[in-house]
């Protein structure tokens, strides 16, 4: 089992851990104990879960696949230049605008790279449905790009050691480490009752915009 531990911080200046832990089967994400609420990602099934002990609940994500968009409403670049050796800083744009800026380590546990960029991925269409609902002035393109369309790019060139995104939010890298596997970190609690959270309206979701153009992996 690899245990990744992030510093995590908002724009507001507030700063909290975040612990990943990650196996062949599992990814993971809570706020450093084992007794916190977390998140689950099955990597065999792609299927999400949030576990909240207070309210005794298991809410379940989206696991449908984005839909086939209209004609992109803005371009993305992605740009990747060396830092020092072994680790490469990623640049994701929309219309050249930044989204999100990583500094990446190629061998630094790369299996819990993957396992992020599965997790992105599959929270996709949960995102998509959030960005349904949020008001048009509130959108921005870069909404679409870090957490929809192009989720996964930042993590295109292994695990991200620095992060800053276009919210504000910034990450750095704590430690990483093996550790014994502990089963029960990931097994679900039975006797907590189980939501599905609801599905955006189709007519919503298939009017929205994806980007075309530059996509350079």
């Amino acid at each position: 089992m690899i245990e990744i531990r992030y510093q995590d911080g908002e724009a507001d200046g507030s700063t909290y851990v975040t612990r990943y832990l990650v196996t062949d089967r599992y990814l993971r994400m809570d706020e450093g104990h084992d007794d916190a609420d977390f998140t689950l990602l099955d990597r065999k099934t792609r299927k999400i879960v949030n576990v909240i002990h207070d309210s005794k609940v298991i809410v379940t994500m989206h696991d449908r696949k984005l839909p086939n968009a209209p004609p992109h409403a803005y371009s993305v670049e992605k740009k990747v230049t060396p830092v020092r050796k072994g680790t490469m800083r990623i640049q994701v744009l929309a219309d050249g605008k930044v989204c999100s800026e990583t500094v990446a380590a190629a061998r630094l546990f790369p299996d819990a790279a993957l396992a992020l960029a599965e997790y992105k991925t599959a929270l996709a269409y949960t995102q998509w449905v959030t960005y349904q609902i949020t008001p048009k002035e509130l959108r921005q393109d870069c909404d679409l790009v870090q957490h929809v369309w192009q989720a996964d790019y930042a993590l295109s060139q292994g695990l991200p050691i620095e992060d800053r995104d276009y919210s504000g939010r910034v990450r750095q890298y704590l430690d990483g480490k093996k550790t014994p596997l502990r089963p029960k970190l990931f097994a679900l609690p039975k006797t907590y009752g189980v939501f599905q959270l609801p599905e955006s309206d189709s007519e919503g979701i298939g009017n929205s915009s994806q980007p075309s153009a530059e996509q350079a992996r």
